[in-house]
């Protein structure tokens, strides 16, 4: 009885501690090219994936970022993704100098891996998604440990009940 008791109390820990759940990251990378020359381009650091609209970093969140010089003269100050204009667009802001409001991808897109481009008067822009699949650990909610508890003391009270000879409870 009693290697049996620790068998199962080895499998409930064991059930519980293990992770069980994956969210996605995205890593996104936007370049904008005019007249054959690249205006700006930048990537952002893992984030959980765009599922709404209006999705702003600041520019904290970029892990590389680099503006043509003649483009506009002010380094990148925050992106924003699936913003609406005109229908999930890609926002670039530069500080002082305002900022870029380009292209039209939908809100799939934006959560799929993948390369899209859109072609605009004189240029092209470009946007990368990359989709990285990261472990969570497994939180129980509050019910689901309270009954897991209730259970361990029951096996504890029927252990004791039989180690003394006292009738069960049926």
């Amino acid at each position: 009885m009693r290697k049996s008791l620790w068998i199962i109390l080895t499998v409930l820990l064991v059930a519980i501690a293990a992770p069980s759940a994956l969210a996605n990251s995205c890593t996104y990378t936007y370049t904008q090219v005019d007249l054959g020359i690249t205006d700006f381009t930048w990537t952002t650091n893992a984030i959980p994936c765009v599922t709404s609209t209006d999705t702003f970093l600041p520019a904290s969140s970029l892990a590389s970022s680099s503006v043509n010089p003649s483009y506009v003269p002010t380094p990148i100050s925050a992106v924003g993704l699936d913003v609406g204009f005109p229908a999930g667009g890609i926002e670039t802001d530069f500080g002082i100098s305002g900022g870029v409001a380009d292209g039209s991808w939908t809100l799939s897109e934006y959560s799929t891996t993948g390369t899209y481009a859109e072609s605009f008067f004189a240029g092209e822009e470009t946007l990368t998604l990359t989709v990285a699949a990261t472990p969570v650990a497994a939180t129980p909610e509050p019910s689901s440990v309270a009954l897991m508890l209730l259970g361990v003391g029951l096996v504890f009270v029927m252990r004791k009940r039989i180690g003394q000879g006292l009738p069960q409870a049926t």
